[in-house]
C-alpha cells in the first residue's frame, strides 16, 4: 500500500459516495495564499486545465490554524464562483500534523485496524483518540516481520478537521479528500513507484517545510521558519527595487557573487546558510533513526527542492556542495508527463509553488 500513489488522508475512514469520485481541483492552502490547479485528460493528452492564486490577508490563518474562518470561506467563494468549481481535494496544514510508525499484527483485518490504532494513538500523540482523526499507510517490504507489519499513522486534531471542512461548506465546495502538504507534493515530485528514499524541501513564502519519503511512504515532517519574507525585504532594501523585481533578483543574482552585490550575497547567503543547517540536522537526524526492526533507515538519496524560494539561483549548488549530497530543483510534472502537444501554461519557476496542487489534482489525473 502507497501513501503517495493510492491513498488520501481523511478518505479511509470516511469514504466519499460513488458519483462524487469526479475530477476535483487541488487547492493548497497555505497562512498566505489558496493555490489551485486542475488537469483535463483529453484524445489528444492530458492539459492543464487551470490554476491561479488567491492572496490571504494576514492573520486569517497563523500558522495552519484558521483565525478567521468568515474571511478564509469568502476567499473560498470568490474562487468557487470565478472558477465555476464545486469539488475539491484540499490540503491540510503541517503544522497541526502528527505521524509516527508503529506495528499491527500481519493478520489484523481492515475493519479491526482502526481500532488497533486508536488504542495507540495516546502512546505516540497528546490527543485523545475522541479528539483525533487519522489514516494509515503500510510499509512495504515487511516480509521479514515475524507475524507483525509496520505501519506509518498520520494524526489530525478533529477539531483542525473540522475548521477546514467548515470553511469550504460555507464556500459552496465540495472536499472530496483532505491530504497533508506533504503527502500532496511527494506525489507530484517523486516518480510513481519509486522506491528511493528522498528529502523534501519546501521553502515557501511562509515557511518551510522538510519531510522524507523513503518506498513511496511519508516518514517524517517539519516545519521550520525560514520563509521568503526576510529574503524578500534584504532584496528590496539593498536595490531599492519593487516587489515585482524581486523575483528577478532571486532567479537572476541570487547566491551568485559579484562586486555588486556583496552586501547582498551575504545577507542570502546567510539565509542559504540558516537552511543548510536544518536540512543537515534532520539529515544527522534520519540517519540515526531506527526502523521497529532495529535496523537504520534507508539512507537519503537526495535533496528535492521546490517552493517560490526554490528558484534561488545558485543554491541546489551551494546545498550540494556543503552537504555532500545530491541536491535538485523539483520537476513537478514527473508523474504528469502526457501533455501531448500542449505545453504548460504556467513556467518552470512558477510551477515550483503549485507541488501542493499538482499532488493533489493527480488524484484525478489518471
Amino acid at each position: 500500500m502507497n501513501s503517495i500513489e493510492n491513498k488520501s488522508f481523511f478518505s479511509r475512514f470516511f469514504p466519499v459516495p460513488e458519483f462524487l469520485t469526479m475530477p476535483a481541483v487541488g487547492v493548497d492552502i497555505s497562512d498566505s495564499s489558496i493555490r489551485f490547479l486542475k488537469f483535463n485528460n483529453t484524445s489528444g493528452g492530458r492539459i492543464l486545465d487551470k490554476f491561479g492564486e488567491y492572496p490571504i490577508a494576514d492573520g486569517v490563518i497563523s500558522k495552519g490554524e484558521i483565525q478567521d474562518a468568515g474571511v478564509l470561506s469568502g476567499v473560498l467563494r470568490k474562487f468557487k464562483k470565478e472558477h465555476n468549481i464545486d469539488f475539491v481535494r484540499a490540503s491540510l496544514p503541517e503544522e497541526k500534523l502528527y505521524l509516527f510508525e508503529t506495528q499491527i499484527p500481519d493478520n489484523a483485518l481492515d475493519k479491526d485496524i482502526k481500532s488497533i490504532l486508536e488504542f495507540k494513538l495516546e502512546e505516540y500523540v497528546p490527543i485523545s483518540p475522541k479528539n483525533a482523526i487519522f489514516d494509515y499507510s503500510i510499509v512495504p517490504n515487511n516480509e521479514d516481520h515475524k507475524g507483525h507489519v509496520d505501519v506509518v499513522v498520520v494524526v489530525y486534531p478533529k477539531q483542525t478537521i473540522e475548521q477546514y471542512t467548515s470553511a469550504f461548506a460555507d464556500a459552496g465546495l465540495t472536499v472530496l479528500s483532505f491530504e497533508t502538504e506533504a503527502q500532496a507534493i511527494a506525489r507530484a515530485v517523486v516518480k510513481e513507484g519509486d522506491d528511493g528514499t528522498y528529502m523534501i524541501v519546501d521553502f515557501g513564502k511562509t515557511k518551510t517545510g522538510l519531510s522524507i519519503v523513503t518506498d513511496g511512504i511519508l516518514s517524517f515532517t517539519s516545519t521550520i521558519e525560514i520563509n521568503e519574507k526576510s529574503m524578500t525585504e534584504a532584496i528590496m532594501k539593498h536595490l531599492s527595487v519593487s516587489v515585482e523585481d524581486v523575483n528577478r533578483v532571486k532567479d537572476e543574482d541570487g547566491l551568485v557573487k559579484t562586486k555588486n552585490n556583496k552586501e547582498l550575497f551575504s545577507i542570502l547567503m546567510k539565509i542559504a546558510e540558516s537552511l543548510e543547517y536544518y536540512i543537515d540536522k534532520h539529515y544527522k537526524y534520519w540517519k540515526s533513526k531506527f526502523n521497529e526492526k532495529g535496523e537504520h533507515m534507508k539512507p537519503i538519496d537526495k535533496v528535492i527542492l521546490c517552493g517560490g524560494n526554490a528558484n534561488l539561483a545558485g543554491l541546489p549548488e551551494y546545498l550540494s556542495s556543503s552537504l555532500k549530497l545530491p541536491v535538485e530543483r523539483a520537476d513537478v510534472w514527473t508523474n504528469a508527463p502526457s501533455f501531448g502537444d500542449s505545453v504548460p501554461e504556467i513556467s518552470k519557476a512558477d510551477s515550483l509553488s503549485y507541488s501542493a496542487s499538482i499532488g493533489l489534482a493527480l488524484r484525478d489525473a489518471n
